[in-house]
């Protein structure tokens, strides 16, 4: 979610009366300026640690680098964050937790967590239900299950998480409670940013954080945060930078004559593509991938190569060779064959590109005990979300590796 939609929800048409609410009772950013690359994984990560990607570990979307693979695993285990989590914290001060489809928290120490994972050879990630319930704390899922069974065959994603997060309100009261609603995203990407469809489903997000705030309401305070890990631009244009690869002989070929992992790998992220060497390249590899870059250069679809020294001082991935950032109007894809640039076939919309450019912005609004009313927070870092959460849950945020400051809310 983009904060002009609620910074200038007329302009678009949006009834949003509840965002409206907690930003007109709570104070709320202008704008959050993301991580690189500015896309869901890296960006949960570090908004429930406080650091970039380069510290946290989780650098891509990706598990696997290798762009030849069919089924290629995401970033769904907790243990891969290198450094301690808001649910960690909670958990040294005996706070209970839960999640519903939190990236990057399987395995995580939270009480009640159903999280996101998939099957990546599934059809369609939101239909795999028995892979989430493998993965969810022993026998919640079931228990949601029986719970939710009057709209689940029915509902769409971010009904169900909303339902799914007032049950786990409702029966356990956890002091730490986050859900991930991803109707926004998933009609942005196919529509564009500010298509009726998505809109649509910012509107649903804003009927299910309705939900959560009247169930809230009672004699204890609770403090409402409604954030997102990035913004989002409009795009028609993909390109293939592996197409590009393959005929610079950077793969080699199977017995059925398709690409094969050789020493170059790489994970497309919409608006950044990241390339690294798995292994020591040749002499003659470095040119190769050189005269690539010249060709792709030449499309007009790239508006940056990221050298290793940029990546360090963004915070970004700390093995990657170089990153692409698409230029604008482009996105890049992980396809094999076919035209180097296209009409983009699927996407209308997509994230992924350096966290400065103007609509990759994110949101952030509290609401809560000692939080001033209608204070505009201006211009924040996502690295600054999780210490202040962890304050207004009452951890140190010193027990967080986060280096920046807590946003002032007073």
């Amino acid at each position: 979610m983009r904060p002009d939609f609620y910074r200038r929800a007329r302009t678009f048409g949006l009834k949003i009366p509840n965002i409206l609410n907690l930003v007109e009772s709570g104070a709320s950013a202008d704008a959050v300026e993301s991580i690189y690359p500015s896309t869901t994984y890296p960006a949960h990560a570090t908004l429930v640690t406080g650091v970039p990607p380069r510290v946290h570990g989780i650098c891509s979307h990706l598990a696997s680098l290798d762009p030849t693979e069919a089924a290629r695993p995401w970033h769904w285990l907790a243990q891969a964050i290198h450094v301690p989590a808001l649910w960690s914290t909670a958990r040294v001060k005996r706070l209970r937790t839960a999640a519903i489809s939190w990236p990057v928290s399987v395995g995580a120490p939270i009480d009640y967590n159903i999280p996101e994972i998939w099957d990546p050879a599934a059809p369609d990630p939101h239909q795999d239900y028995q892979t989430v319930a493998r993965h969810s704390t022993p026998e919640l899922f079931e228990e949601l299950s029986r719970a939710l069974k009057p709209v689940f065959a029915h509902a769409k994603p971010d009904r169900l998480r909303g339902e799914a997060a007032l049950y786990l309100w409702e029966k356990y009261r956890p002091a730490l409670l986050m859900v991930h609603f991803v109707g926004y995203d998933q009609q942005a990407h196919r529509h564009g940013p500010v298509s009726r469809e998505a809109l649509a489903a910012v509107e649903q997000a804003d009927a299910e954080i309705g939900c959560l705030c009247e169930a809230a309401t009672g004699a204890d305070p609770v403090t409402m945060v409604v954030l997102s890990d990035h913004g989002f631009v409009a795009v028609d244009k993909e390109v293939a930078p592996l197409v590009v690869f393959v005929e610079e002989g950077l793969f080699d070929s199977n017995a059925e004559g398709k690409p094969e992992l050789r020493r170059l790998g790489a994970v497309h992220a919409g608006g950044s593509f990241a390339v690294y060497w798995l292994e020591e390249p040749t002499a003659d590899e470095r040119r190769s991938l050189a005269r690539a870059l010249k060709r792709l250069g030449a499309t007009g679809a790239v508006a940056e190569v990221v050298d290793r020294a940029r990546l360090k001082s963004l915070g970004a991935d700390p093995d990657a060779e170089l990153m692409l950032e698409a230029a604008p109007g482009y996105c890049f894809s992980n396809r094999l064959n076919g035209p180097v640039v296209r009409d983009s076939v699927k996407d209308r919309g997509t994230h992924g590109h350096l966290p400065m450019r103007a609509g990759l912005e994110a949101s952030f609004i509290v609401a809560g005990p000692g939080v001033a009313a209608g204070k505009n927070l201006g211009r924040i870092r996502l690295t600054q979300v999780a210490p202040t959460l962890a304050r207004e849950l009452g951890v140190s945020p010193d027990m967080l590796a986060s280096e920046t400051e807590p946003v002032d809310l007073a």
